[in-house]
């Protein structure tokens, strides 16, 4: 019977140790543990740091209307709007662009100082019936007449209204002149006489002209008739 030889054991000089690998494993995660403590530390007493957002250019195509919507703790105040009231201009009367003093003196028989216009109906020593009218000249005459249906602008640039048919006995002063044409066609004739001149020599003509009439204190003091072409 042969007898199993026995092998010879070799020495190892770095034997196996599991105390130390069970080491390391717990100091490995000793480790990881402390790591994290002061991960979480740092989070909590460090400074946050803010990364702002890149700066964001909107483009609104054309045409398109953007509403911004108003913050619901702002307050918005309307100040009333006030229109200001149409202002219109009056259209003058036109009367009162009639030369001289105008025509239109009121009711009374008795004129205000000023010059006026018109026809003498009838004339005697101390007084004349007179008829009032409104004589027109430039633009007052282009008016009137398109007023009245008539040519505008007229002819010679003047125009007569008389519409008002009263007549009024006026006053003649004392010493009142008169400037006439013996010749009413004529204004080379023209001259200046006495009223009792002017009284006898008008009746002899056939055509009797307008005439201003100059009133001071209420009396005729001056005549003067008005040439027409």
């Amino acid at each position: 019977m042969t007898t199993p030889t026995s092998q010879p054991r070799l020495w190892n000089p770095f034997p196996a140790r599991p105390e130390r690998s069970a080491r390391r494993t717990r100091l490995a995660a000793v480790l990881a543990v402390v790591t994290l403590l002061a991960a979480a530390c740092s989070a909590d007493g460090g400074t946050t740091a803010t990364t702002a957002p890149p700066d964001t250019t909107t483009t609104t195509p054309p045409g398109s209307t953007t509403t911004t919507a108003a913050s619901p703790d702002s307050t918005t105040t309307t100040s009333p709007t006030t229109s200001a009231p149409a202002t219109t201009t009056p259209v003058p009367d036109t009367n009162s662009l009639a030369e001289g003093s105008g025509c239109t003196p009121g009711t009374t028989d008795r004129f205000p100082d000023g010059e006026w216009f018109g026809y003498v109906e009838d004339a005697a020593p101390t007084e004349l019936d007179f008829d009032l009218a409104c004589w027109f000249t430039g633009e007052g005459a282009a008016r009137a007449a398109e007023e009245d249906g008539e040519e505008s602008p007229p002819p010679n640039d003047y125009y007569v209204r008389n519409a008002n048919t009263a007549i009024r006995t006026l006053t003649v002063g004392a010493g009142a002149g008169v400037t006439w044409m013996p010749n009413p066609g004529d204004p080379t004739t023209e001259e200046t006489v006495a009223y009792s001149d002017w009284l006898n020599e008008r009746t002899v003509r056939s055509y009797q002209p307008g005439a201003w009439l100059t009133i001071s204190d209420g009396a005729i003091v001056e005549i003067r008739e008005q040439y027409v072409p």
